[in-house]
């Protein structure tokens, strides 16, 4: 006999949680993400919850949450899940401040943190001491692992060894190792017969004065590969020569030093932003001659003292990438010469491709600067218009009553609504003083003031648009007054204001190649604005014989 419907019992709905998995990268805490989906998806089960979405971070520390787990904090912050359920709270993190703070930021949204192995009810005063207990337990083992790694280190230095291991490019790496008679080979380091006259080389090369950009293209064109067997970029290039390796020397930060402690929230060591260093006798067979080694240093230390500007002179620097690969292009200069013979040089003239540049594997893209910023100035007026065009296009609603958005929206829209007061009152000065109505000086003084609170106001957006996803929710009837501000004021607004305003409204500006195609029509190099509303572009090929140009 089948029962009424009034008897019979509905399972209540299953509450959305993400499942979170992390493997860490000290080897005796690795568990596997099998066993933690497992555990999981069983807690799940058996607590009437559904998983929505698994996360996972493999071989990573939780000394800090410059992880994927913000991912599933951001959907519970969305009210898309109730909460993140990992294998153990270990599994969360191990950084007491970080824990505390991103805990704090899941329970103010409503959320939870469960366990799928460690029975805690943190609705409860004992499951939260419970929780809270665990926690301390895992900060403990961070700071043990930390302690023990610091020991290793210490241990490597005193042997003459680098402190982190691995291979090291013009030598042979053999390891410690007990072999079939019991007879212990302590770890080595030997120099590579064919490696070892390029190393020499490239001591020599930037002694002599040769920039570090020279010799990284010199090596990328020999065919020469890093430990990892990619390209050198000249980054990595002057790490490995700045460390004294190839001249017998391991480099090492001084305990000792009074820079500021690192950040609790860094994964890296505080050594990575101090300038002093110390070279000890390493435990290897110098390559380099001393006589080379000092002449590189003096020569490295002569390029770090001339003055440097940190802040980008153009307004697209570090914005241009190269449509072959996709990666960032560089500014260069030129030069030609003028009526007499007169060298005339150009700086700023033209954005080139830094693989192509640095190591060659890339057949790269030169575009000049005027002709990337014109598409700039170009398409900005072009979306502006049919931004507007579409807005009249949509009949006006009444307003319904909803919530106008997050905190973070409605920040964003007072900040962009006062730009567009600083835009009109720009144009009113303009106005005043080209009529004779204000003298120069007052309009002078106005101006920088207006461009000042400009560029303050520019840098708050800037910061916001960096807590939100990547072309998510773009509200692009506001950006039309940034827009037209913009192109109306190029010149003549300041390139730290142009550059905050830019990183706003697009993505980059990729530089396309000349290209040939059908009969023998030619595509003279061109700019293409890709806004935050759309996506990235394919790159279309590091090679010239890989891409076909595509014509309409």
């Amino acid at each position: 006999m089948t029962p009424p419907a009034t008897f019979t019992g509905s399972r209540p709905v299953r509450e959305p949680f993400v499942g979170y998995i992390r493997v860490s990268t000290y080897y005796e805490d690795k568990i596997s993400p099998d066993i933690q989906r497992a555990a999981i998806a069983a807690w799940a089960e058996r607590n009437n919850k559904r998983i929505i979405e698994w996360v996972e971070d493999l071989d990573q520390t939780g000394r800090n949450f410059k992880r994927k787990i913000m991912s599933a904090l951001k959907r519970v912050e969305d009210k898309e899940a109730r909460g993140i359920a990992v294998w153990r709270y270990s599994r969360f993190g191990r950084s007491r401040h970080g824990n505390a703070m991103n805990l704090a930021r899941l329970e103010h949204a409503g959320g939870r943190l469960e366990s799928a192995t460690e029975a805690a009810d943190t609705r409860t005063a004992f499951g939260r001491l419970q929780q809270g207990m665990a926690f301390k337990f895992a900060e403990f083992e961070s700071d043990r692992i930390g302690e023990q790694w610091q020991e290793t280190r210490e241990n490597r230095l005193g042997r003459g060894l680098p402190a982190t291991g691995g291979q090291r490019w013009g030598y042979t790496w053999n390891r410690r190792r007990l072999d079939d008679d019991g007879i212990l080979h302590p770890e080595l380091y030997r120099p590579d017969e064919r490696l070892g006259l390029v190393v020499t080389d490239l001591y020599e090369r930037v002694a002599d004065g040769e920039p570090m950009n020279s010799a990284c293209l010199w090596l990328g064109r020999q065919g020469h590969l890093g430990t990892r067997g990619k390209p050198w970029k000249q980054t990595g290039l002057t790490r490995y020569l700045d460390s004294g390796f190839g001249a017998g020397f391991v480099r090492t930060h001084p305990e000792d030093c009074d820079c500021p402690p690192a950040d609790p929230e860094e994964p890296s060591h505080r050594a990575a932003k101090c300038t002093r260093r110390i070279w000890l006798p390493g435990a290897q067979e110098p390559i380099v001659t001393e006589e080379v080694w000092e002449a590189f240093q003096r020569r490295r230390k002569e390029a770090a003292s001339k003055p440097r500007s940190q802040t980008p002179a153009y307004a697209l620097s570090w914005l241009v990438r190269c449509a072959r690969c996709g990666g960032a292009c560089s500014i260069g200069g030129s030069s030609t010469r003028g009526a007499g013979g007169v060298l005339i040089r150009k700086n700023g003239y033209v954005f080139r491709c830094s693989e192509h540049k640095d190591s060659g594997t890339c057949d790269g893209v030169y575009v000049r600067r005027t002709v990337a910023e014109t598409a700039v100035v170009e398409r900005l007026a072009e979306w502006a218009d049919e931004i507007e065009a579409q807005a009249a296009a949509i009949p006006q609603h009444a307003a319904t009553g909803e919530p106008d958005g997050t905190a973070a929206d409605r920040a964003k829209q007072l900040l962009q609504a006062r730009l567009a007061e600083i835009e009109t009152e720009l144009d009113r000065q303009t106005s005043l003083v080209g009529r004779g109505i204000i003298p120069e000086d007052s309009y002078t003084r106005e101006r920088d003031r207006l461009q000042g609170e400009q560029l303050a106001v520019t840098q708050q957006i800037a910061e916001l648009d960096e807590h939100q996803e990547d072309g998510q929710n773009v509200d692009r009837a506001a950006l039309v007054p940034v827009m037209r501000g913009l192109v109306e004021r190029w010149e003549i607004t300041p390139v730290a204001t142009r550059r905050n305003m830019l990183r706003e409204l697009i993505r980059g500006v990729w530089a396309y190649p000349q290209s040939t195609g059908p009969k023998s029509k030619t595509t003279e190099t061109y700019a293409v604005p890709v806004p935050v509303w759309e996506p990235e572009p394919e790159p279309i090929g590091r090679r010239a014989d890989q891409a076909a140009p595509a014509e309409a």
